[in-house]
């Protein structure tokens, strides 16, 4: 059994296929959906999404964004859909490994010495480390 994904970005539609199991970063931890899922909504923190289809495992950074696994009435009955919306996103091909190692760096040294309270400044400077994690994973780089 398959289940129609679905993830678009603000430049538009960039994986619209049909998936096996998709798994997502959810801002509370990693979590996989089947086909079958129950309904539900789930934030997302910047990490990498893996999906598998016909053919094979596939992978790519995505950034902040949200998550619904849900029913959709299609032709000749309901299909069960994973919609992804998020800020950002990147292919393993499109990922600058030296560029996106000094973005990290600056973002962590930027957290080191940050002094301030922790609010929504803070959760920026966060969010860049993780999405620079997240691009070094989908390369397969920790």
């Amino acid at each position: 059994m398959t289940m129609h994904l679905e993830i678009v970005t603000p430049k538009g539609s960039q994986i619209d296929v049909e998936a096996e199991e998709v798994v997502l970063p959810g801002k509370q931890g990693e979590f996989t959906i089947l086909d079958g899922h129950i309904p539900f909504l789930s934030a997302l923190k910047p990490g990498v999404v893996a999906y598998i289809d016909d053919d094979g495992t596939h992978r790519m950074a995505i950034g902040t964004g949200f998550s619904e696994a849900g029913v959709e009435l299609a032709e000749g009955g309901a299909h069960h859909k994973v919609l992804v919306l998020t800020d950002m996103h990147a292919y393993e091909e499109d990922v600058d490994v030296d560029e996106v190692r000094a973005e990290l760096e600056e973002a962590e040294e930027e957290l080191k010495a940050w002094t301030g309270r922790l609010d929504a400044e803070h959760g920026e400077l966060e969010e860049k480390a993780q999405w620079a994690e997240a691009r070094l994973a989908v390369k397969g780089i920790e």
